[in-house]
């Protein structure tokens, strides 16, 4: 008995989620294969996949499966309820059919009749080309819609992370701040802006610990901080410059200015440094750095007018909290500061340990990255002999069939030559640079009291950071609470041990390359 492989396929989610074609499809497939006295052995669906696609999840299943019965005396047959349904594009179309043929199978469809006759051919050619024009054609109003929108001001996409649209009467569904994350992201956007915020980690860091506040379980890459800094939606105004359309006021709502988001694009840039508020200088290098006990959040400053004179002070203006509007004397805090700063300095001989075992790192990966050379210099090698090769065949012969299928393989193995060659072009540094910038970083840390006490309000902030994990907190009574370090210090405190023990301790070496990273964005600053 003749065997039958039901194919079905839906491009949109929406139709997956509502249930609409699939099952109608697969109906319609079974009433076919019974009528014709064929037994169904399997059915395959690709579930929100354009019939563009030759790659699609769904239509692997049917090969692979027709694999299986190459060995049958009998062919095959792959039944699908229509033509748009196997393909939408003429030469996916024909390339499907003939995967499908070359694994002993055929095609047959209820509302379509295949015929292997040139009056055959030339109906199934223009049915596949009718398809095509009708997804090309969809694809085309479906653009033009969303270009209207935009037009409008209407965002058509989806949402970045603190967005979300929502319907509205005027306007359909539009982009609205979502709470904790637009709050929580707002906050980090401002604050790289105004330079409380160095690093995209540090920006990173900062976002987690408000999700982990806030109990949301998320995932943030630097790429994805990179993401959330450059989102012209947060402003409330949209752009698409693909589609020609140029900036204009959004219909949704966002929760940064169009000034910030400039100033951020213009430091991310490198063409200016993150602005500092008037009130962050040296008269308050702790402001921003120092939080308060009771509601966890940086600590203002400002210069109190008395009888006879000012007195800088430091006091939370935080609503709500306990210790709201209690001065904290800028000597008194600062020295305190100092004091826990002063504490938490580790042995000169666990910076030199860490700086032997950072050498270390350093040395396997220069092995690592050597082995990847040599792989990709034998590969790139053997596309060389392949271009030659092909090359050579071009000036050879006089088929144009065969020489626009050699130019075509020609243009792939060349782009994989260039991918390889990007690839091997990044930035390298000598085992001497890499030891003199480890030892700064090093030296630097050995003596933290150095760095606070400088003249400079950012050397001030990169000390503060790259010894504590969140900002210390100080209470006005008692003074500071136990200080959460940095996790590059906590790794170097633990290297007051043996080196073995360092490197084949349970749990530590993840933490060290997390922690050389950490060293590493510090030093950019340093070296600046």
């Amino acid at each position: 008995m003749t065997k039958a492989i039901i194919y079905c396929r839906v491009s949109s989610d929406r139709q997956v989620k509502e249930g609409h074609g699939l099952e109608s499809q697969e109906e319609r497939c079974r009433n076919y294969a019974k009528s014709q006295g064929y037994q169904t052995i399997d059915v395959f669906r690709d579930e929100g996949e354009s019939g563009g696609l030759f790659e699609r999840t769904g239509m692997k299943q049917v090969l692979a499966c027709l694999e299986q019965y190459l060995v049958e005396p009998e062919k095959v047959v792959v039944v699908f309820d229509d033509l748009k349904r196997f393909a939408r594009d003429t030469e996916v179309h024909f390339a499907l059919k003939k995967e499908i043929y070359s694994r002993n199978g055929r095609v047959e469809s209820p509302n379509f009749r295949f015929e292997d006759t040139p009056d055959g051919k030339f109906v199934e050619t223009v049915m596949a080309a009718h398809a095509e024009l009708e997804r090309n054609q969809n694809k085309r109003q479906v653009i033009q819609k969303m270009k209207a929108r935009l037009e409008m001001g209407c965002w058509p996409f989806c949402s970045p992370p603190g967005l979300k649209h929502i319907k509205t009467e005027a306007y359909g569904k539009v982009p609205m701040p979502v709470e904790p994350i637009a709050g929580i992201l707002k906050e980090a956007i401002e604050g790289y802006k105004d330079g409380l915020l160095l690093t995209l980690d540090e920006v990173r860091r900062f976002i987690l610990r408000k999700y982990e506040q806030h109990g949301i379980d998320r995932k943030l890459s630097l790429r994805g901080v990179n993401d959330i800094l450059t989102e012209l939606l947060y402003t409330g105004w949209v752009e698409y410059l693909p589609w020609g359309v140029s900036l204009r006021e959004g219909r949704g709502e966002g929760f940064i200015s169009l000034e910030t988001y400039k100033t951020v694009q213009e430091i991310l840039r490198g063409k200016r440094k993150p602005r500092l508020r008037n009130d962050y200088n040296l008269d308050f290098p702790a402001r921003g750095i120092v939080a308060c006990m009771g509601c966890g959040k940086p600590l203002t400053a400002s210069w109190n007018t008395g009888r006879n004179k000012r007195y800088p002070n430091y006091w939370c203006k935080s609503v709500g909290c306990q210790y709201r509007y209690k001065t904290m004397a800028r000597k008194t805090l600062e020295g305190d500061f100092a004091v826990l700063l002063k504490k938490q300095e580790v042995p000169a001989g666990a910076f030199d340990l860490a700086a032997d075992v950072l050498l270390d790192i350093w040395v396997q990966k220069k092995l690592e990255e050597t082995a990847v050379i040599v792989q990709t210099d034998r590969k790139t090698a053997v596309l060389d002999g392949l271009i030659t090769n092909l090359t050579a065949r071009v000036a050879r012969t006089s088929d144009e069939t065969l020489v626009e299928n050699y130019e075509k393989e020609l243009k792939s193995l060349m782009a994989k030559k260039t991918e390889l060659e990007v690839k091997d072009k990044g930035q390298r540094y000598t085992d001497e640079q890499f030891g003199t910038a480890s030892r700064r970083v090093m030296e630097t840390l050995k003596d933290p009291l150095a760095m606070w006490n400088s003249d400079e309000y950012e050397d001030k902030r990169i000390i503060a950071d790259m010894y504590f994990d969140e900002r210390p907190k100080y209470d006005y009574r008692s003074g500071f609470g136990t200080a959460s370090l940095a996790l590059p210090i906590a790794i170097i405190r633990d290297c007051e041990g043996e080196k073995e023990r360092l490197v084949e301790m349970g749990g530590v070496e993840p933490p060290c390359e997390l922690g050389l990273r950490h060293v590493c964005t510090s030093l950019l600053f340093l070296t600046n």
